[in-house]
Formats: C-alpha cells, structure tokens, sequence
C-alpha cells in the first residue's frame, strides 16, 4: 500500500504578520491586528490609494502572507 500524499495544511495567520490584498489593481500592504473567527482577519493597511489608515476585517482568500526576500 502506497503512503497517502497530502498537502500541509495552510499556514494560519498570526497579529503582526505582513500580507498584500490579492486581486488589487495596485500593490496594498498592511498588518494582521487581529485574528477573528471564521479564516477572517482584520488587517490595518499601510500603502495603498483606498486603503493606507484603514483597518478593515478581510477573508483569508483575499490576502496573502507578504513575501520575505532574504
């Protein structure tokens, strides 16, 4: 019998994590200040025309962790 594969779960989120909303026509970045219920977050964003000082509560699917480029 073969071994079962399976993808490793999704990396959850913590507060302070730095994510970039997907889908943006420009680059938005901002902080997780806030894990709430549900895969839901609430992020403060930092660049972004519509978005910088704003806090808003996000999807996980709408944001991604913010690359680390060593």
């Amino acid at each position: 019998m073969t071994p079962t594969v399976s993808t490793p779960p999704r990396p959850r989120l913590r507060a302070g994590d730095v994510v970039v909303l997907r889908g943006s026509e420009e680059y938005v970045e901002g902080e997780v200040i806030a894990v709430l219920a549900e895969g839901r977050y609430k992020v403060k964003w930092t660049t972004g025309l519509g978005y910088r000082d704003r806090v808003t509560s996000v999807a996980a699917d709408e944001i991604r962790m913010k690359p680390s480029f060593h």
